[in-house]
Parts: C-alpha cells; structure tokens; sequence
C-alpha cells in the first residue's frame, strides 16, 4: 500500500502545488503478475521512483542460474523426460508522469548505473570504485543536499553528457544509452533535456565563485520547499515500507524521518550546505513542471513561484526495512557484508542500521539492473534483442492512454506512439491527489478512478495472465467489532460488496483477489499500527476535555467492550483480470445480452457511485426526481462517454434505447446527444465468429436499484447424437457446480452420459438457479443467481476452494521458448505472484526470541469470521471435519506448519507430511513437504509476507509402485542394474522420512484436495524451467487440466519440475542422489483474506499496548509474556476474560481467602513445557504436539 501524506490544509499556501520525487511504496517487481518465461510489456503509470525498476531486474537477474539440472541430465538420472532450462525472457516498461522533474531524475540515475564497470569487467580494485560510485549516485537520488564535491561535479559531468546526446530522439537513439533506455516522444525527450540543462548549470555553481547566486537561490528553494514542520502534518504512515517487522521499526523510522527533515531544514536555512539540484530544480520550478516551459529567472524573493516538498521524501523509505532487523542467515540475499555491519554499528544486538541497508539494497539491485540492461536474448545461438528496454513519457496518466488508443496518423510506425498493448498495467505508485486534484494538468477535471479502469482496459492484452494493478487510495479504515455482525450475511445490507460486483461484470474485469478472498500480502503491519492510532486518538479526546470527549469516550469504552478493533481496507481490487479465470482460452465468446433499460440504470448507478458522488455540483427536483448539475468539463465528459462505450462493447443491447436513458439520467441538451449518439455509434459489440454449440448468456438487472440478478445460459445440442440423448425422456437431467464461474449440465445418472459445462461470465450460484429443458428443440437453459455477496454462506461455500486459482492459457511460438509449431497450453497463476526465491532473504531460525513477528503473521490468517466459525466449534468439540469450511482447516495446517517449522513451540523441525485420518477415506500419506527455508518477500505485492522454500512430493501410486516393482516385476531382466539401485534407495529414504522427525498433519478429503488445487500455483510462481510442448503432462493429458488430478494417487503436478533444485537444497540422506529427482520446488505463501473482501482480525490486546507504551515496549513485553499453545492467548488477556467472568485467579486472589485459586496457562502433564488455557486448546493442539513431547525428566526424579 502507497504510504500516503496528509497535511493541515490551512498551513498551505495559497495555489502551492508538491514535488514529489520519491515513492514510499516498497520497491516491487513489476513483472511478478506473469509467468516466469513470458515475455512481459509493462505501462507504469505515475511511476515516480527507479527502485521498482531496479528491484524488478534483480527479480529477475537473482543469484544467477545454476546447472544443476544440466548435470542430471548429462549423466542420465533424468532419462526419459526433457530438461528444459528457463527462457531468458523480454522485459518492456513503459514509464509516465505528469513532471517532468521526476522524468529526468530517474533517467538520470539509471544512465549513471549503465555506465558501471560490470563485474565480467572490473578487477578487484575497479570493485571498490564501482561501490563509490554507486554511492555516489545513491545522494545524488536520495539525499537533499551534496556537501561532497565530488558527487557534485559527477552530477554536472554527466547532466553536460545527457545534454550533448538528447537534441533529437536519434541521437539519443545513437548515444550511449539509446539500446536499453527509450523516449515516448520529441516532446518527452525535450522536457527533460531542459532538466538537465538546469543540473549541469547548477551542479557546477560553486559557493565561493562568481555563480553562488546559483547556489543561494537553490538552497532558498529548498529552504522554502521544506518550511512546514513535521509535526505540522497530521497523519503519516509508514504503511508496508517495514513489513512485517513495522511494530518494531515503527517508531525509530519515524524519528529518523523526522530527525533528517528537521537537520536539512536547519541546513537550508543557515546555508550551510549546497542543496541537490535533482531536488531543488524541481521545488524552484512551480508550475513550468508540467507544460515543459523555461522558468522565470527572478529569485524567489522577487516572485519566483516555488513548489512545496512532499513530507517525508527520504531516501531510505521504497526500500526494504524490514531486513534491518528480521535476522538473517550468513549467505542470505541482501544480507549486508560484515564490513557493513561493523561500520559505524550503532546497535548493540550487531544490526545494521537502516542507512546501511537501505545502501546495500541499492547496490545489489543497481548491479542487477545493469546486469540485465546489458544482455540480450537467444535466438538460434546468436545474440538477438535486448532483454530490458524502458520507455519514458513526460505525459499525465489520462493523456497518455488517450495517446496510446489513438495514435496520431502522422506518427511513423516506429514511434513509440502508436498503438500498443500491455501485458501489466501498473498504477499503485501514482498519486491519488493525480486522479482527483482539480488543480492536475492532466485534464481539467480528472475523472478518477472509474476514468482509470476504462482508459486502461483497451490497452491490456486479451489473455489470462494480463493484469490491473491498483489501489484506490483509501487505505484501511477502522471499525467496530460490533460492525461485523450476523447481517453481513445478508445481501441487501452489503451495498459495497453488491456494487463491486456488479461494477466487475459491467467493466468486463475480473478482480480475482475479490473473488478467491485469498492474498499472498499481509496487512497485520498496517492494520496494528492504524489500530495503536485510534485508540491513542480516542484516549486523548476523552481525557484532554475536547468537545468529542464524550462520544470519544463512548467508542473507548464500547471497543474494549467489544473486544478491541477490526480492520477493513477499501480496495475495490488489486489485481483485475481481463477474462474470465474458469473461460476455455480459444473458444468462441459471444457477447452477453441485455436489456436496454436495466444496462443503463446499473451503469448510471455505477458512474454515480465511482464518479459524480466526487464532484460537487447543484443539486435540483427535475420531475420529481433529485437530479445533480455539474459542468461537464473535458476530463468528465470524456470519461462518461468512454464508460458508456466500455459498456455497449461488452453487452449486446439497444443502443438507442440505452442513450435514451442515458441523457434523461444527465439532463442533456441537443449537443450532447449528438456526442453521445457519436460515441455509441463508433463502438462495436465483441462480435465472434458463430460456433455451433456457443452458449449464449442473458444478464438481467434490477431496475431500481441496478445491481446485477440473474445470467441465464442458454445451450444448444446440435450433433445429433447429443440431440437423441436429450429427447430421450427417460434418460435425467440434474446441474452440478464444478467452480464458482461453472454450471454442468449432466445428463445421465451417475457421472453422467454426457458432461456440458456453462462457462458463466461472472459467479453464479447452483442453488436457487431454474432450469427450461427443450427435449423436443434441442436446448437447455439455466437461470443462475449471480454471487453479489462472497461472504453470505451458500457463495462462501462455494467459493470456499477457489484461493490461489492456476489456468492453462495458451501461447504463441512467439511467446514461447521453443521453436517447436505444438501449441503450448502455459500454466498462469492469477494471484500468486512470481518469485525468484534464490534471490529472496532467509530468515535464521537459531534464536527464536528474534522471530516471535512469525506468530503475529501466522495468526492473522484468519478473517473475524472465520474466528467465530473455528471458535465456535472448538467449544462445542467437533472435529475439523466438521467445521463446515476446508479453507478453514487448510489454515490450520498452514499455522501450524509455520509455528513448528520456525521452532517457535516446542520442537522444531521442516518435515511435514499431509496425511488422511483414521477414519477419512483417503488414510495415509499423501504429500509430503520438505521444507529447506523460510523466506522474506518484503515487496509491495506481498506485504512483507512470508515465502516457505519447500520441496514436494506427492505420494502417487507410481512412486509407490517403484518400491514394489521388485516383488511385482515378472520382467527384471528388463530394468537396468542403475535402476534396481535407484529403486531401492527411493525406498530406503521414504523408509528413513518415518524414522525422523517429520510433522503428520492430519487433514480432511475436503482439504486434500485444496491443498492439490495450490501446489501448481506454488510451483508456477518460483519455476526455473519451461514446460515443453511435448511431454509436459499439462499439455497432452486428456482434459488439458491443472492439477493434473485430484483423485487419491493420481499425479498432481507435471514432470517439467522435477529435479530443479539449488545444490545443497536439503541436508538429507539421499535427498541429492534419488529423491530430488521425485520432487518439485515450490513457493508455499499463507493465503491471507484479501482486504477487499473481508475485514482483516489482528491482536486488539497487543493494538491497545502499543497505544498505551509504545510499539517497542508492547512488542518486547509480548514476547515474554506466556501465551497457550494453540489459540495464542496471553496471560493478561486470560486474566480479564476470567474477572469478566467473576472469577479470581492465582494472580489476583487474596492471601488466606477461601476461594479456590485458578492458573490461567497450565502446562502439558508430560513435557513440562508447553502451556495451555484450557483442556479444549490442548486436545486441538494434541494431534501437532504428540509428535514433539518428550516426557520431562522431572518425573524420574520423583
């Protein structure tokens, strides 16, 4: 999430607008949407910060390959199946922002990197220079001033260079860095070229010569630029920038943000220091930022209209800060060298400070750039096309799109401005004061986010894997427990879940995270330090005699009445998909029909909702009905007229009737009409080749209220076979629902004669759905309510395992890294984004006092709901599997998993096996997980979550058949000796998993199968392979499925990722010769509830303390503090539930009172060592706990 700024508006001058050249979002990989070997064609909107560029290529650069795979197959243990190393994929970014200030900062510093010596090239003692280079380069980014004169005169040298090349868009072509860095237009390239100008004037001013007015008036524009005083902004928020570890480094990032800003506002106003030109250009600007025109000469104390800094603008936030103080194995990625560490170490526990993290990162990820900007693809064994190409636009979001829909006819075929789509569109680092601030020079009145979605939807690629990524600004807010009660269940009162719904269907995106209610990011940071805010806020009010004081005092009392807070984020989506997840890639899609009427009223209602609720305007009785008058200016207009095209596009429908309701809506006069007629009549319907056999889907409406009711599928049966089959009377006919987007039309008992599925274009739900049957004229029709709310009960079940969704998508032999004319279906991962998990930090598990932040994320994997379902059952007993929901015992398995595999309970050990209960149908292992590393991705798509590096191996009948083949093999003479050998050691070590300590997690038939529905999205998004269009098992099966199969014994995944894995990967006997060549790598992220469907739980006990002492103190008293094993409640908490109760404890009863004294935490009988609240936590707790508990030795001593 975008830590967003917010000031007192009566500190701020009249008609001041803000530079602000620096992103505080965690640096994320732009790529990470895609699959690892897809080529990836990226538009950055409002892209203000090169660190998501540097971090993506180290994404994709990492640790470099290794040729473990090769190996294997040099010497045959692989025999059978192609090893297919990872193709060496494009990357194109499309860059834009509105100043062109920002535009020349970032194509600054990226021609700086490039003009490193690469380590292919430099010796040991180039190494040193290039560290001081790139430290260099690190202030003249970062830091506001540049007391170094040698930094200063680098900046002028190199500005003096960027002008001689960028006259013209060839030269800059020809120059040095034309191959990997690109300009949309002359007018771009322009904009910044005057930039530079600036730099190179300003940079080689100095204080003691003839041009230190040069220098006064840069230092005065940074002085001006940084007047107001922190504390003057009322609410900053740090956000992710130190997930998951920000209740630890809240507090001391936000003194040192602080502390910097207050010195160099010291430093400006003394002039003791040159200012940095990279800043100070940009705040003595004002308004020629945006319009590329010279500046007014005059100082500013002649009128010189200057910019106001955005707070805080430091350089150390956008990096990853948690790594400052999660504890790090010595080999760990973007650990700091000891050198680092010991330099100037200011903390005694021998952490590095965040300056030299932060440094450290920008060292690794600059290489990394560079790395990848210089080398180029492989076509046929001779170098091809570059690997990274970025393109820059000094242009607002609005205007660009518009440009890029609709290119100018003068422009030559190889300009960047024609027509072009994406694969990813990017928006989380653009301002949401850019989308709605009516002083934006993008258009006069930005049109907001609906204006977004519409503009960006043309451009992106029509395929699964293409993705919308955004975030609509809002941030978290926060809300009573008794908010979230029983009618959340029902529809009618869930207006913002309704109208997402019906908002996704009428734009035709896709927002899966919102569908599967499931998120690789964790927002427990967000939610405990937005949490400490309020209640420090409420405290305040109601005891400093405000006029709030009793309403602050009354949401005081009623949260700890309530048992504390719970978190809602109003993200609308975060990741919107183009198509359908379940739709059949290549077949034929006709456009859904409707009715005129109800299609205007729904998309009138959604303008409303996203867009004319956010304008101010008379309100006026036009027959009786309340009407809005506003002054369509350009931005608005255009955005109506392109929403309503958007609409007619994706529907089938009267167009005449549809404006006719439009402009009574709007009241317009003759001039609109003729726009509108214009626009409608220039926009054609999704029209398709007629298929015989094509569904055709009817949506129907609510007049009234314009949410979404009902789609009706209609199917024909047109071979004749199937037409006899349906006109036999006898033969029945009966629906099931084989995923929240299908219907299967069944015809026949048992698994049925024949199987037509109906492909939905949104959810749609089984139960209360109507069935038309035409023996006689060969169709059947079904009438599905649409799912508007995915938490009321019958959806939620049915939506229940659809979390980390993985589709087929198919892929050109462009696209592909084989020259081979077979078509490959490549897996595609919705919304589980890539890794490259040899280049992810890995946590040191030794001192578990430093990893008690593990149990904070373990234990916010559940939504309120979901705790009052599994609370609810654990007192009434019942066993998992009769919980009701396998997504809730699936987060059981991942709880415990993580807890035992960091060694944070008694025992500790990275051995797990999924297996079947006594009395489950499915007894026995079935998959095993070996677990080599817990990871950290600190990246803005995943929050600071946690990474599990784990191998897995299904236990499939084919491996079990190995061990047996000697006993049931009647041909031995036909298996080689080498493979008797390998047979038989495959047997020793599956012998040898039952001898160790391995983790039994007792699962249901029910959860089984959803843990085979993830592992191929676990496996997708970490894979250094490519699948081969010849034997990958995904491409040639029958079904063209994945998984492969969910029947018990049955392969899961497919044979392309077997055996890749790092040298060393687990320290386990016959791991390296015989079971690696089993398994497959994978990437096991917690499936946390996705904020734009449910509200997020946290610890509202530790929220409270951190209001009351401080993040630190609460944190560090938690860890000491005992707490039961399995529900994680502490003493404290125990203690006021039981006063609350009116009973006493050992702690509070009074000395010599008769009363029978109660422990709160009593520990397990056997070991001595674990504690529990009740009897009921630790008979939940016994089936993981069995395996660890060793009788005490105290017991022997009785």
């Amino acid at each position: 999430m975008t830590t967003r700024t917010k000031t007192k508006r009566q500190n701020e001058p009249h008609g001041s607008s803000v530079f602000d050249p620096l992103s505080t979002t965690p640096a994320t990989n732009l790529a990470s949407p895609l699959p690892p070997d897809l080529d990836a064609d990226i538009l950055f909107i409002g892209g203000k910060d090169v660190r998501h560029i540097l971090y993506t290529a180290y994404a994709e650069v990492g640790a470099g390959p290794y040729r473990d795979s090769e190996e294997r197959t040099r010497d045959g243990r692989n025999a059978g199946h192609e090893q297919r190393s990872l193709k060496q994929r494009k990357i194109d970014i499309t860059v834009s922002n509105h100043d062109k200030y920002v535009v020349a900062r970032n194509v600054l510093v990226l021609s700086l990197i490039l003009d490193l010596e690469g380590p292919e090239e430099e010796t040991e003692e180039d190494g040193d220079i290039t560290k001081e280079r790139l430290a260099r380069i690190f202030d003249i980014y970062h830091t506001r001033f540049l007391p170094d004169p040698d930094t200063r005169a680098l900046l002028a040298l190199h500005a003096s260079l960027l002008c001689q090349v960028s006259k013209t868009l060839d030269d800059w072509a020809q120059g040095p860095y034309g191959k990997t860095i690109h300009f949309f237009n002359q007018k771009s390239l322009d904009a910044v070229r005057h930039v530079w100008e600036q730099y190179a004037s300003a940079a080689a001013a100095s204080p003691e010569s003839e041009t230190s007015e040069k220098v006064a008036e840069l230092q005065a524009a940074v002085a001006e630029g940084m007047k107001l005083s922190p504390d003057e902004y009322q609410s900053w928020t740090l956000g992710s920038s130190a997930a998951p570890l920000t209740t630890l480094l809240k507090d001391s990032i936000r003194n040192y943000v602080q502390w910097a800003w207050k010195l160099d506002q010291k430093a400006g106003e003394l002039k003791k220091m040159v200012a940095n030109p990279t800043f100070a250009a940009g705040l003595l600007s004002g308004s020629d930022s945006e319009t590329g025109s010279a500046p007014n000469p005059q100082s500013p104390s002649q009128g010189r209209h200057c910019r106001r800094l955005a707070y805080p603008s430091n350089g150390v936030l956008g990096y990853h800060l948690a790594l400052a103080k999660a504890p790090l194995t010595e080999l760990s990625p973007l650990r700091p060298s000891k050198e680092e560490d010991d330099d100037d170490n200011d903390d005694d526990q021998g952490i590095p400070p965040i300056h030299h993290v932060t440094r450290h990162q920008f060292t690794q990820w600059s290489m990394a750039f560079r790395e990848l900007a210089m080398a180029s693809t492989l076509a046929g064994g001779k170098q091809n096309e570059t690997r990274l190409t970025i393109r820059f636009a000094v242009d607002g979001w609005f205007t660009l799109c518009q440009s890029l829909l609709h290119p100018p006819a003068s422009a030559p075929e190889k300009a960047e401005t024609r027509k072009k789509q994406f694969d990813i569109i990017d928006t989380t680092d653009l301002s949401l004061s850019m989308v709605w601030c009516p002083s934006s020079a993008d258009v006069p009145d930005p049109p907001g986010l609906l204006g977004l979605m519409i503009a960006a939807k043309p451009l992106l690629r029509d395929r699964a894997s293409s993705t919308l990524v955004m975030d609509d600004g809002e941030g978290i807010s926060l809300v009573t427990s008794g908010d979230d009660v029983d009618s959340d269940d029902d529809v009618e009162n869930n207006d913002s879940l309704t109208n997402s719904t019906t908002a996704s269907f009428i734009l035709g995106l896709t927002p899966v995270e919102y569908w599967s209610n499931a998120s690789v990011r964790a927002t427990v940071d967000d939610c405990l330090g937005a949490a400490a805010e309020f209640y420090d806020e409420d405290v305040v009010d109601a005891g400093r005699g405000s006029k709030d004081k009793e309403a602050a005092a009354a949401r005081v009392k009623k949260l700890e009445e309530m048992g504390g807070l719970q978190i809602s984020n109003r993200v609308l989506r975060k990741h919107s998909r183009w198509l359908s997840p379940d739709q059949k890639h290549g077949a034929v899609n006709k456009p859904v029909v409707v009715d005129a009427k109800e299609l205007a009223e729904a998309a009138w209602r959604l303008y409303q909702d996203l867009v004319m609720s956010k304008v101010e305007g008379q309100r006026v009785v036009q027959q009786g009905q309340e009407l809005v008058k506003v002054s369509w200016g350009q931005g608005l207009w255009q955005t109506l007229l392109g929403f309503l095209g958007v609409v007619c596009g994706q529907f089938e429908t009267n167009r005449e009737e549809f404006r006719r309701v439009i402009l009574e809506k709007i009241g317009g006069h003759a001039t609109q009409d003729a726009l509108l007629r214009t626009a409608l009549e220039g926009v054609s319907a999704t029209e398709e080749a007629e298929a015989d056999g094509c569904p055709v889907f009817t949506a129907s409406f609510d007049v009234t209220s314009g949410t979404l009711k009902t789609i009706t599928g209609h199917l024909d049966f047109v071979t004749e076979e199937d037409k006899r089959l349906l006109a036999d009377r006898i033969v029945p006919i009966s629906l099931r629902q084989s995923s929240p987007w299908t219907i299967d039309i069944v015809l026949g008992s048992g698994g049925g004669t024949l199987v037509k599925p109906l492909v939905f274009p949104t959810p749609v739900l089984k139960e209360g759905s109507k069935t038309r049957i035409a023996r006689t004229s060969g169709y059947i029709e079904v009438m599905a309510p649409a799912i508007l709310n995915p938490r009321s009960a019958i959806p939620s079940s049915v939506l229940d395992g659809y979390i980390f969704p993985t589709v087929l998508q198919p892929t050109s032999s462009a696209d592909s890294s084989s020259s081979e004319p077979t078509q490959l279906m490549l897996p595609v991962s919705l919304n589980c984004p890539t890794v490259n998990l040899d280049s992810l930090p890995i946590l040191s598990l030794s001192d578990t006092s430093r990893l008690t932040f593990l149990s904070t994320l373990a234990a916010s994997i559940y939504s309120p709901r979901e705790l009052r379902v599994r609370n609810a059952a654990m007192e009434q007993g019942l066993p998992e599997s009769s919980w009701g929901s396998a997504r809730l015992t699936l987060k059981e398995s991942f709880h415990t998993m993580i807890i035992i595999a960091a060694g944070l309970q008694v025992g500790q050990t990275g051995l797990f096996a999924l297996s079947g209960s006594g009395s489950s149908s499915s007894d026995g292992r079935h998959i095993l997980i070996l677990i080599s590393a817990i990871r950290l991705d600190c990246s803005a798509q995943s929050g600071g979550g946690l990474v599990i590096d784990a191998a897995v191996l299904p236990v499939t009948r084919d491996l079990l058949a190995k061990n047996n083949k000697s006993e049931t093999d009647g041909h031995k003479g036909e298996r080689t000796e080498e493979e008797e050998e390998e047979e038989e050691d495959l047997q020793s070590f599956l012998v040898l998993l039952r001898t160790l300590e391995c983790v039994d997690l007792t699962i249901t038939d029910a959860e089984l199968l959803l843990w085979k529905s993830l592992l191929p999205a676990f496996a997708e998004r970490c894979r250094t392979y490519s699948h081969s269009p010849s034997s990958c098992e995904y491409n040639y099966s029958q079904n063209r499925s994945i998984p492969l199969s969910l029947q018990k014994g049955e392969p899961v995944l497919c044979t392309c990722g077997t055996g890749h894995f790092p040298p060393s990967y687990l320290s386990l006997p016959l791991w390296d010769s015989v079971a690696s060549r089993h398994a497959t790598r994978v990437a096991i992220s917690i499936p946390y509830c996705s904020p734009a469907a449910e509200k997020v739980v946290f610890d509202p006990v530790l929220a409270k303390k951190i209001a009351e002492r401080g993040l630190e103190d609460a944190v560090l008293k938690k860890k000491k503090e005992e707490r039961c094993r399995f529900c994680g409640k502490g003493e404290e908490e125990l203690v006021g539930e039981l006063r609350a109760k009116g009973g006493e404890t050992a702690g509070t009863a009074g000395i010599g009172e008769e009363k029978k004294k109660t422990e709160v935490l009593r520990k397990c009988a056997r070991c001595l060592k674990v504690r529990y609240c009740c009897l009921e936590c630790q008979r939940r707790d016994w089936k993981t706990h069995k395996t660890e508990c060793v009788e005490s030795e105290r017991h022997h001593d009785r």
